[in-house]
């Protein structure tokens, strides 16, 4: 993969391992969380000890007594699959807290039971990540999702900016960037300059959704039902949004045969996978359009320069970058760090507590 630097003058020359940004200057015994709390995977950073958590939006409680049972991949194995003891819950849907009672347990399940035992909960600020058109009401809940347990210093920062920073980019310059984050729950484009956002839009088709038109597809053309983590599964085995495709792989995966009701295989070929894919891959562009067109005029120039960079999980799938290049003409950079660059720029962003006017790097 080639360079930041080689391959936009709007990028920092910063290198995978230089990404690995200082810890912020702690103050007495103040600690920095960074929260990169997304609907599908939460991944939590702890200033001096780094990432702690990167597992599944997922909690499982025992319905009589209200107690957790399980978080992350734990959880996530019992979805489909539990009695009626036992109840399975995420959090989050397209971005936005769905069920406040887990979310708040879920988050503090994480925190308080991390590697880091001596986090003084008084002395502790936290930064939690939303999607770029979380509304005042819906960033205020996520504040009070900290608060509630005993953290007041809560900040809230758009994970298309943290993503940025995380992927190297210095947003603090006079530059425009053009960014798109595909994620679990939403897709967020920005175009950042100066520190922040300049234009954005937020969209509810991402990987979730990608996992559901799959199973959609196979329910109404193939007669085959499949749950969840089976179409998260066949998705991460074929998906592409390549026009062509020289070996037409395919994978097999098990469900229920709705013509006799009855457990089965079927084999599912990567063309299918792809056309499905294609439709939601065309309504991003269309979206990134209408950023491009709300751009004022000099930072439209910067873009033709910089051009694209994609983030989060949706960027890992085949083909992606030379998707937006065809349909965009601009140049395409690919995240070298998709899944984690979100939680990386918190440690950027504690450190000047969202702060455009305060450059962090100096």
């Amino acid at each position: 993969m080639l360079s930041l630097k080689k391959t936009f003058s709007g990028v920092s020359s910063t290198t995978k391992e230089d990404r690995k940004f200082e810890e912020p200057q702690q103050n007495n015994d103040i600690t920095h969380i960074g929260i990169d709390l997304g609907t599908v995977n939460t991944i939590l950073y702890i200033s001096g000890s780094g990432i702690v958590f990167n597992e599944p939006s997922v909690v499982a409680f025992d319905k009589d007594t209200k107690k957790i049972i399980a978080v992350g991949h734990d959880a996530k194995k019992m979805i489909g699959k539990a009695h009626d003891k036992v109840e399975v819950v995420r959090p989050l849907t397209h971005g936005a807290v769905s069920d406040k009672t887990a979310a708040r347990a879920f988050l503090e399940h994480i925190i308080l039971n991390s590697p880091r035992q001596d986090i003084n909960k008084q002395k502790a600020t936290v930064l939690i990540c939303c999607h770029a058109d979380l509304s005042a009401i819906e960033r205020k809940a996520l504040r009070e999702l900290a608060s509630s347990f005993g953290i007041t210093d809560v900040l809230v920062e758009e994970e298309v900016k943290a993503g940025a920073i995380g992927m190297g980019v210095d947003i603090f310059r006079a530059i425009g960037t053009l960014v798109i984050d595909i994620g679990g729950g939403s897709t967020d484009i920005g175009v950042l300059s100066l520190g922040d956002l300049v234009v954005s839009r937020s969209i509810k088709i991402a990987g979730a959704t990608f996992d559901n038109e799959l199973i959609k597809y196979l329910k109404f053309k193939r007669n085959f039902e499949i749950g969840p983590s089976s179409a998260e599964e066949l998705k991460i085995q074929l998906a592409t949004v390549k026009n062509e495709i020289k070996d037409d792989k395919s994978a097999t995966v098990s469900g229920r045969d709705l013509r006799h009701g009855l457990p089965g295989t079927i084999t599912v070929k990567q063309t299918e996978v792809r056309d499905v894919l294609m439709k939601s891959f065309r309504t991003i562009v269309g979206e990134v359009f209408k950023v491009l067109e709300a751009c004022p005029p000099e930072i439209s120039s910067d873009i033709m320069d910089t051009g694209v960079c994609i983030n989060g999980g949706g960027s890992m799938i085949d083909g992606v970058k030379e998707f937006f290049e065809n349909e965009l003409e601009l140049p395409v950079m690919l995240s070298a760090e998709p899944l984690t660059s979100i939680a990386m720029g918190t440690k950027v962003l504690l450190k000047n507590r969202g702060n455009y006017l305060v450059k962090p790097y100096d």
